[in-house]
């Protein structure tokens, strides 16, 4: 099974879920929007249901939401109408065929760790932003947590889960390092299994 046809057939399911922790999410956006302008252009890489692009619209120019699946785009589309919002764009595009930038921000929060080549995803997001923009992920680590492998392994068997990449911490770290960029911030958000927020600057 593709990532788009797995991610269209649990699109459903996926919307319904409410965010898991409110506080770090929260967390997350209050210091991804400190880098952003008024006036800041934003390309989002795996967008899904739109909710990071809906709550960062109000303090940007404007948002570029792409994702792969396009049962999560209906979702996202129907939700910004009813807000209302005028300053958010949606395409169906995968890591592998951004749009064209150059951006202020490319963010990416939850991808990486689901994404076949994640150092080709990052290279992409860094070549669409200007000199002096920033790359902003958050991605699960979770290579502390081994007992989740063998229950992944099983669920993907059965078309229950997508593929996921087992990160540390330090690993993310330096893949944004190799991507050319600058770490000018991290942070967990949450602690446990950490989820790691990095904020890395194009030269």
């Amino acid at each position: 099974m593709t990532d788009a046809k797995f991610w269209n057939r649990v699109a459903p399911r996926y919307a319904a879920r409410p965010i898991a922790d409110e506080p770090a999410y929260a967390t997350t956006l209050e210091r991804t929007a400190s880098y952003l302008a008024a006036d800041a252009s934003v390309l989002e890489a795996g967008a899904g249901t739109g909710t990071t692009a809906r709550r960062l619209s109000p303090h940007v120019g404007r948002v570029l939401a792409t994702d792969i699946a396009s049962a999560l785009l209906d979702v996202a589309r129907s939700r910004i109408e009813a807000d209302g919002i005028t300053n958010i764009t949606l395409q169906e595009r995968g890591v592998d065929d951004l749009p064209e930038g150059p951006f202020d921000a490319a963010i990416a929060f939850n991808l990486l760790h689901l994404v076949p080549d994640p150092a080709a995803a990052l290279a992409a997001m860094a070549a669409r932003v200007r000199p002096g923009g920033y790359v902003i992920t958050k991605t699960t680590a979770l290579a502390g947590a081994w007992y989740f492998r063998p229950i992944i392994g099983v669920m993907r068997l059965f078309g229950k889960a997508p593929r996921v990449r087992f990160f540390s911490v330090a690993e993310l770290d330096a893949l944004h390092e190799a991507a050319g960029l600058t770490i000018v911030e991290t942070g967990n958000y949450p602690a446990k299994p950490p989820a790691r927020f990095i904020v890395a600057q194009k030269a």
